[in-house]
């Protein structure tokens, strides 16, 4: 049981759900210590905890209308607790009185925040200087945004220690069926300055001018401001009629929200503004400005509102080609829902879930070794980076290894800056971090490990030439057994038979087993000299079982409903499905689908993916209405996007995209053009995908052939479903399993 403790300033509505739903997971116990249960200046209400809680005797002072707790108590209560991770979300005495017990105690500490780089600009010295203090000691991080993680970027933490715990609220509560509206416009939060009320009344006037009627506005809220703000709708009631809820009961707001069609928030300051998720989870569009913290993420300029300036005349135009176009109010409105639907208490709860078990497992892997004797033998098996599709591979492989009694233990690096930008990380409780550096611009890496390679029976690393601690094994301090995982050659170098490709070459017999990726893979190291009695072919995968259930799972309805949501017609559809960069060759996919449509006018396609190359998608999205840009998608989304799919078009790299391909039953397209990865050896062509000449036109040419011939079309999914069954996570991780029981009892 995994004992965690959370001190916190007070208990606030949209955090203390997320506490009692991490409470509720399995192996956890939590308690949370509150400097007080509520500010004085706060009227939350919130629904009662469901963990261990203690209010600490008050003892706080106020500067500058912000209270700064000291609560000593907080370090009885912790010894009395005896938690095994402790987190702060913030940096009052009290917080940091928690930290220094954790450093004394040696207690793994997470530190949280609410805060974004934006909101932290101002921050004194001394204040910058107490949050390295902290950061320096902790061993893992949790931000509540991009914002947050851009606070963390600029104090250099880790993004392998990092997670995300969103703020959210109860969605359902704000999504039930809407009365007709009263208001036009709805504000909700505090009556003051740094919220700019005053300015939707300008912006209000501004827009009964520009409709010749009376606008409606709702203000939901309390603050120094009311009363100035009551003269001041009185003086204009014959063009603004303004109603003042006061502050408003968690209760009582979803009806309220309801009650209005537009969400306007000029604020001057706001980390993130939970207040967002409300209008969001309602339906609403949203007016607001750069100063948001949830622009970008939950508030998307174009997409579910629009993000300007205060500029009464220009909000008042954006207002009405909302309320006078229901088009496009529809597609805003079911938008900021879509957006909001994974801001849950569960998601946050995980996150932190997440954050405090890298914690912990930072503290243990940090603690003295007891020396004890070991009777399991131990695999070590290091990656650069985790991504996301790896997670189930070493989650199997770990099980199975566990049941032929073997310890698999996981060193995870992190990527270079570029490679961050493709958003493809991911996390697992139970792995160790490792220091990564990078050199001469990303093109070495230097990750050192030997305390963990020294005890492990055999040590597997990924075959790169940018490792240096490769040569480490190879040459100075060589492990009991060195393994190589990878594909024997870089398939996509520019100059096969330049010196990096011949020094990779000659180090692929520099280990004792061979991991190779494909058949294609093994050929090439067997090219070397390496024994193929000692290479172990992977068949590399990711989990095509989960996706193909998901897309199965999938039912007419929510097809229909997307379809309809998207405006795709009755047309053929494409998908691209990948990390956007340029090896993907993503102005070769926007020129063949633009040939594509001039042929078949109702063809649609979606890009679901991101990365470096980004706007270039987005560009092509806003000048042509039938390029989708969905952004990274998983699981159900994801399947969902691949339903509604005929084909799927990648002309330049593929790799292991291949099998979402053939999980959805969408078979693959893509040209001959000297890019791909070893997975490229499943696609069989004209049976289960279609390989072209490395021509647009020709590729264009093939996409259409396929699309207008249903027989043809209905052939290549049937190959593509039948394909899904010969390569699966269960049977990549027995491969793996199998090979390193070979490479123990043999070596």
């Amino acid at each position: 049981m995994l004992k965690i403790a959370i001190v916190t300033n007070t208990l606030a509505p949209y955090r203390t759900p997320v506490f009692s739903a991490l409470a509720a997971m399995p192996g956890v116990e939590v308690h949370v210590f509150s400097c007080v249960e509520r500010e004085p200046n706060r009227q939350w209400d919130y629904a009662p905890l469901r963990t261990g809680q203690t209010t600490l005797q008050r003892c706080f002072v106020v500067w500058r209308q912000r209270y700064i707790h000291s609560n000593l108590d907080v370090l009885s209560g912790l010894r009395l607790y005896r938690p095994d991770v402790v987190v702060t979300d913030g940096f009052n005495p009290t917080h940091l009185y928690a930290f220094a017990y954790c450093r004394l105690r040696a207690i793994a500490h997470v530190a949280m925040t609410d805060g974004t780089l934006a909101s932290e600009q101002k921050l004194t010295v001394l204040h910058r200087w107490v949050r390295r203090w902290v950061y320096a000691g902790s061993q893992a991080f949790v931000a509540a945004s991009a914002g947050g993680q851009a606070l963390y970027d600029s104090y250099g933490v880790s993004h392998a220690q990092r997670f995300r715990s969103c703020l959210a609220i109860d969605n359902q509560a704000f999504a039930l069926a809407p009365a007709a509206p009263q208001f036009d416009l709805l504000f909700c939060g505090r009556l003051e300055a740094v919220k700019r009320p005053q300015f939707v009344l300008q912006m209000a006037l501004a827009l009964a001018l520009r409709s010749g009627r009376q606008v409606s506005v709702l203000m939901v809220g309390s603050g120094s401001q009311m009363a100035a703000l009551k003269a001041e709708a009185a003086r204009h009631a014959d063009r603004v009629a303004v109603t003042f809820s006061g502050f408003a009961s968690q209760q009582a707001l979803p009806a309220l929200y309801r009650s209005a069609r537009l969400f306007i928030m000029p604020t001057s300051w706001e980390p993130w503004g939970v207040v967002f998720n409300e209008a969001c989870a309602a339906g609403l569009p949203i007016l607001t400005t750069p100063a948001a913290g949830a622009v970008g993420e939950l508030v998307l300029d174009g997409e579910n509102g629009y993000v300007d300036e205060p500029d009464a005349g220009r909000w008042a135009a954006r207002a009405a080609s909302l309320l006078d176009d229901a088009t496009a109010y529809r597609r805003f409105a079911a938008r900021s829902q879509q957006l909001v639907a994974g801001y849950t208490y569960e998601h946050a709860a995980l996150g932190l879930q997440q954050a405090c078990r890298r914690a912990w497992q930072r503290q243990q892997a940090s603690a003295p070794q007891d020396g004890n004797y070991r009777s399991r033998p131990r695999v070590l098996i290091v990656e650069r980076q985790l991504l996301h599709y790896r997670v189930g591979i070493y989650e199997r492989l770990r099980e199975l290894l566990a049941a032929q009694g073997m310890e698999l233990q996981l060193l995870i690096g992190e990527g270079t800056p570029a490679e961050k930008l493709k958003r493809n990380e991911a996390h697992l409780d139970w792995v160790v971090s490792i220091p990564t550096y990078y050199l001469l611009n990303g093109r070495l890496c230097w990750q050192p490990y030997g305390r963990y390679a020294r005890g492990a029976d055999i040590v597997i690393v990924m075959h790169e030439n940018k490792i240096l601690y490769n040569l480490w094994l190879m040459f100075v301090r060589r492990p009991a057994r060195l393994a190589f995982w990878g594909h024997g050659a870089n398939l996509q170098s520019a100059r096969p038979h330049g010196w990096k490709e011949r020094f990779k070459r000659w180090t692929v017999r520099r280990a004792d087993w061979w991991f190779a990726y494909t058949d294609l893979s093994a050929s090439l190291i067997a090219a070397t000299g390496f024994p193929l009695d000692r290479t172990t072919v992977v068949r590399n995968a990711i989990d095509t079982t989960a996706m193909t259930a998901l897309c199965q799972g999938v039912d007419s309805r929510a097809l229909a409903a997307r379809r309809q949501q998207l405006g795709l017609g009755e047309g053929p559809v494409a998908i691209y499905l990948g990390s956007l960069y340029k090896e993907k060759r993503l102005e070769f996919l926007l020129a063949a689908a633009l040939e594509v449509r001039r042929q078949i006018p109702g063809f649609q396609l979606l890009v679901v993916g991101a990365g470096p190359e980004q706007g270039l998608i987005d560009q092509a999205g806003d000048s042509h209405p039938w390029i989708h840009v969905l952004g990274a998608l998983h699981e159900e989304d994801k399947a969902l996007a691949l339903r509604l799919a005929d084909v799927m078009l990648n002309p330049g790299l593929v790799g292991l995209g291949i099998l979402d391909s053939f999980a959805s039953g969408t078979p693959m397209f893509t040209t001959d053009c000297g890019l791909h990865s070893p997975e490229i050896a499943y696609l069989d062509n004209g049976v289960n995908g279609v390989m072209t000449a490395n021509d647009s036109v020709a590729f264009a040419a093939e996409i259409v052939q396929t699309l207008s011939v249903p027989e043809t079309l209905a052939r290549l999914r049937a190959g593509a479903r039948r394909s899904a069954a010969d390569y699966t996570l269960d049977e990549m991780a027995r491969r793996l399993s199998g090979g390193i029981g070979a490479a123990l009892a043999s070596l």
